[in-house]
Parts: structure tokens; sequence; C-alpha cells
């Protein structure tokens, strides 16, 4: 009968022994404690990286937008341009005495990405063609609309951080034709069908020097007017805001090409021999990382006699490919299982960065439980294909900015598996 032992004397054997690299895991450390209870602990090294890129990001479902433009020397370059339609309240009427001031998209920044300093010029275009999801639901990253060959207006902008917004004045000849038909009854007004049988939406784009921003749904085009006859004499507001239209999304411009991939392929497993022995996690690039135990007989071999306790898999970030104000690493990671194909089969569930190093960026990484993952290889054989998979966290509200470049830092700091196993007699 094997005796229990106090959880904070193994912690402390843990910290005494450390770990011992093996490559066939044979030798591997092996400590007795004053109850005879034998550890046997084991850094697993003999495993197999793979970065593989989706192209079908889905950007229709999330509660905002995104505009701008990034590039670096690690994640290659994002281009964002989004694509609005708009909605009313229902039953809306413009008093036929109503005179427009002016038409106005306002929006309301979400996230700052990257550099914000410069200035940079955004160009409104009018859409010709509907936006219509697929029968999933979905519209993909990838895909465009029609719309007008020159923009509406071409505007110079900066960020500016004391204000909620970033305003655009539009087109007169745009605001006051669609103005004048909400006078009428039954007009464009009265109900987002009707707004969009007339007015389709806008598209929004900027050049290369522009900054990556994401914007809130709760953005708005908006008509400025007033009513001679009113008594205050006060500016009145029409709003079309962006969360009562039918459908928005951002259409991705994404190139992968950079100092650790060459022009990659997507929907390839890419391994990290082949990318300068570095792996990516990026929403906006569609990248994943796929794992592989190729040699799980190893592993094998030892389950007949004793039992895995703990394991955990140790990703650490490569040095200046990250910090606090440009790429700051995402808070969590997600964890699941994949067949050969790629296609999920189980989820792990998220673990939180677990080591933050800014000044030296050494000790960097994510720690992520894999004993599940471990125990469900060894259920399958040597000849099941079956890996894990390690992607960033997808939100509802926006998409997340921070590419996650994994490698081996230094003997310590270095991709592993440390595993504790006690007998089963």
């Amino acid at each position: 009968m094997i005796k229990k032992t106090p959880k904070y004397f193994l912690f402390y054997m843990l910290m005494l022994t450390g770990c011992f690299q093996n490559e066939n895991l044979t030798d591997s450390q092996v400590v007795i404690d004053s109850d005879e209870l034998e550890l046997q602990l084991i850094e697993y090294t003999d495993i197999e990286l793979f970065t593989y890129f989706n192209d079908s990001l889905v950007t229709n479902g999330l509660s905002s937008f995104m505009l701008g433009h990034h590039e670096d020397n690690f994640r290659g370059k994002i281009h964002a341009e989004p694509y609005l339609q708009f909605g009313v309240s229902s039953g809306t009427k413009i008093d036929d005495e109503a005179t427009l001031d002016s038409t106005v998209l306002v929006l309301f920044y979400e996230t700052y990405h990257y550099d914000t300093l410069p200035g940079f010029d955004i160009s409104v275009y009018e859409l010709t063609e509907e936006l219509e999801a697929n029968d999933d639901g979905n519209i993909f990253s990838f895909q465009q609309f029609g719309h007008a060959a020159q923009p509406m207006v071409t505007v110079p902008s900066r960020i500016l951080p004391h204000k909620d917004s970033l305003t655009i004045t539009l087109s007169p000849s745009f605001g006051n034709d669609l103005f004048g038909l909400g006078k009428d009854n039954d007009g464009p007004f009265e109900s987002t069908e009707n707004l969009e049988a007339l007015f389709r939406g806008l598209m929004l784009t900027t050049a290369d020097n522009s900054p990556l921003v994401s914007f809130s749904e709760e953005s708005y085009v908006g008509f400025y007017y007033r009513i001679p006859s009113d008594l205050d004499e006060g500016a009145k507001t029409l709003r079309l805001p962006v969360n009562l239209g039918n459908e928005k999304f951002t259409h991705l411009r994404v190139d992968r090409g950079s100092e650790f991939f060459s022009s990659p392929s997507p929907y390839e497993n890419i391994a990290r021999e082949d990318a300068q022995g570095a792996v990516m996690a990026d929403i906006l690039m569609g990248a994943s990382i796929r794992i592989e135990l190729p040699n799980i007989h190893e592993l094998l071999e030892l389950a007949d006699d004793y039992y895995i306790t703990t394991a955990s898999l140790r990703l650490p970030l490569k040095p200046n490919t990250y910090d606090r104000y440009f790429n700051t690493p995402v808070t969590a990671i997600n964890s699941s299982i994949v067949d050969k194909k790629n296609l999920p089969i189980q989820q792990m569930g998220s673990t939180s960065l677990t080591s933050w190093d800014e000044q030296f960026q050494e000790k960097t990484f994510y720690e992520i439980p894999v004993k599940d993952f471990i125990d469900y290889k060894l259920s399958k054989g040597i000849n099941n294909q079956d890996a894990l998979w390690i992607s960033v966290p997808s939100s509802t509200s926006t998409l997340q900015a921070s590419g996650l470049l994994f490698s081996n830092i230094s003997g310590e700091q270095k991709i592993k598996i440390d595993i504790t196993y006690l007998p089963l007699n």
C-alpha cells in the first residue's frame, strides 16, 4: 500500500532535484523520500512542433471592427478594412421643415493596437453590394463586397488619446439626398430594411502608414439638423448605429512573410525547424500550434510500472518579439486535442501567462497542464496521430492583436514537458 506524502514535501523534493534531460527516457532521475515513496522525474524534450495557418477567420460575429495597418519583422503585414451596414430605430421620420447642417461618421475607439502616433488618411467608400453571410451565418475575413470606385471622402486623421472617438464629415450630397428622402412617408428612416434598400453601407480604408485600431459597434452615421420653427432652436441628431444594421465585418489582407516565415502556405503544418526554431499562435494571422509526441512508445514503457501524477508543457516566448506597449502577450492561451487533419476532438482548457519578464525577456513563458493529453495518447497506442493544439482564445468583442512566438531560449528555458511518475506498486 502506498503511503500518502504531504504535498509540501513533494514540492520541496521537486525543487531540490529539478528534472533530468533525456532523449530515450533511460536513467531518469529517481527520488525516494522518508516514507520510501519513489518519484521518477523526467524532462521530456522529444516533441515536434508545427505552425498551422488558417485563412478562414470569421469576423462578422464580433461586436467590434478593425481599421488600419501594422507590420513588423516577426509576424508580417496586416491591413484591416471594415465593411459596415447601419440601422435605425423603427418609425423614425424627419420633420418636413428640417434643414440639415452636416452628416458625420462617428467611430468610437475600443482598442488601440501598436503605434498610434502617426497621422494618416481615411477613405470612405459607399457600398454598392449588400453584405451577405453564408448558410452558416458567417462572413470571412478574406471576403470583399462591391463599393464605389471613388471614395466619398478622404480625410486626414490622428488618434487622440484624450478623445473617445474619431469623427469624419461625410459628403454633403450624400447627406442631403438621404436626409431629404427621410422626410417621405415610409422613407429610409422608417425601418432598417427601408434604409438598406437605399443605403447599403460604407467601407473604410487607410494607407500603410496608419495604426491598427478597433472600433465599437456603437459607432454611427449621424445627421445633425435644425427645425426653424422649433422654439428652443437647438440642433437635433438622427443616429444610424452600426449595431442596428444587419451585418458588419472586417476584411483582412495578410502577408505572413517575415524573418521566421517566408511566404508560408495556409493549411500546412510548418515544422519549427523550417521557421528558425520558432512556432506562432495568433488570431489575426490565423496561426495555431500543433504539438506531436512522435515516440510515445518511450512513455508507454514506463506506463506499465509507473503512474503519471503531473505533466506540464513549458512554452517560452522568444525574446525581442514582445513588450508591454506594442505587442503585449495575451493573458491566456487555449489547449485542445486535434486529429491528424487538425480537426478538434476534445477541449482541454485555458492557461494564463505563468511568468512575465519584460526587462531581460528570459523567463516569460506559459506552463500548460498536459497530463490529460498524455493519458489520452497512452490510451490510444503508438500509432495514434492525434496531437495537442495551442491557440489564442477568440473573443466576441475584438480580435486579439498579439502574436505569440515560442522557441528555445537557453538550456533552462526551452520547450519541454516535465513529467512526474509514481510507482504502481
